[in-house]
Order: C-alpha cells, then sequence, then structure tokens
C-alpha cells in the first residue's frame, strides 16, 4: 500500500467516525426540539386564525395568498414541518384543517423525497372538493400569472426547485411568530434579526450520496 492510500484509509476512518457521532448529535437535538415544538404547537392551536395570518404576512408566500385560498387557510389548526429518517433524504408537511366548506380533508400532506439516485420526487394526499369549491389552477395578478397556494399541494413537475417548500421549511416553520405579529405592526426586540429567505444550493438541504 503506498502512502496516499494508506491516508486515505486514514482519512475514511474519521470521516466515518464524524458521521455516526453528527447522527447522535443530531439525534440529540432533535429530541431537544420536538419538546419545544410540541409546546409551540399547543400554544398556536388556541390562537385564531394564527397560521392564516403569518402566511399572509409572509412577503413571498403572500402573493399567491389571495381570494379563496385566503378563505380555505383560516381552517388550519396545525402545520408540521418533519424530516424524514434523515434531512438529507427528504420532508414532510402537515397542514392540518378543521371542518370548513371547501375540502373534507382533516390532514393534507406533501411530503419529498430523494431516492438513491438523487433524483427528488414529492407526492400529496389529494384534495377532496367539495362540489362548487375547486379553485382555479392561477390567480392574474397585474400582467403576471401567479400559481395559487393550493395548486401547491397537487404540482409535482419541478420539487427539486421547489421554492413554496424551501420558504416554508427555511423560513416560515423555524419562526412564524414573526410574521404572526406584523399582523398588528408589532415591532419587538429580537435576539435574531428578521432574515430573508436564504438560497441554498439543493432543495431543502437534501444531498444525495
Amino acid at each position: 500500500m503506498n502512502p496516499l492510500e494508506a491516508i486515505q484509509q486514514e482519512l475514511d476512518t474519521v470521516n466515518a467516525q464524524a458521521d455516526r457521532a453528527f447522527q447522535q448529535l443530531e439525534q440529540k437535538f432533535g429530541r431537544m426540539r420536538h419538546h419545544y415544538l410540541e409546546r409551540r404547537n399547543y400554544i398556536i392551536q388556541h390562537i385564531p386564525g394564527f397560521w392564516v395570518t403569518a402566511f399572509r404576512n409572509h412577503p413571498q408566500l403572500s402573493p399567491m395568498i389571495r381570494g379563496q385560498d385566503a378563505e380555505m387557510l383560516r381552517y388550519i389548526t396545525n402545520l408540521e414541518v418533519k424530516e424524514l429518517r434523515h434531512p438529507k433524504t427528504g420532508c414532510k408537511f402537515k397542514f392540518f384543517f378543521r371542518r370548513n366548506p371547501y375540502f373534507r380533508n382533516k390532514l393534507i400532506v406533501k411530503e419529498y423525497e430523494v431516492r438513491a439516485s438523487g433524483r427528488v420526487v414529492s407526492f400529496s394526499t389529494p384534495i377532496i372538493w367539495r362540489r362548487g369549491h375547486e379553485p382555479q389552477s392561477f390567480i392574474r395578478r397585474n400582467q403576471d400569472v401567479v400559481c395559487n397556494f393550493f395548486t401547491w399541494f397537487s404540482d409535482h413537475s419541478l420539487p427539486e426547485s421547489d421554492k413554496i417548500a424551501e420558504i416554508i421549511k427555511e423560513d416560515l416553520w423555524p419562526n412564524p411568530l414573526q410574521y404572526y405579529l406584523l399582523r398588528e405592526g408589532v415591532r419587538r426586540a429580537r435576539r435574531r434579526p428578521l432574515r430573508e429567505p436564504v438560497e441554498i444550493p439543493r432543495p431543502f438541504g437534501f444531498q444525495s450520496g
């Protein structure tokens, strides 16, 4: 074995140890985060209109939430964003709704999965619309045509570059309170300043391999 091969083997061993340590650390903090997320969800469920307000106040999500979309979002009781077995393999968005006049679903799920080949695919719960309430697929806004929010659930055309999923996972979900508070123009000192959604090289931090 030449010196280069020996060094590479040692490096591979260190990398494997680092991966195991990272996974253990990730699991530890994941359990800690779960505790606080459960408490946050409980409080939010008792604040009427929390999620629809947060969505409508978000500068990048609000353009596609108009008319009937806004009315339907008023029935959201909870939102959960969960990573799959490992953050690099995908994530799942779970929208919980109370009974409403627009559709029959109490839960709508959209899931993204990274296959072994590196290809990103998405799946979603079919929405069971009540008669006469199927939304238009697009909203005409000035001279632009914008995809409406509920169309996003059934759109699986380009899951690897889904900006809506990226914005929800990377910006809205970590701190929805900052957008909810914009409703009344509240300005409070925060530990972290408001931040714009960050451009990331792969969707939702997914990495293949």
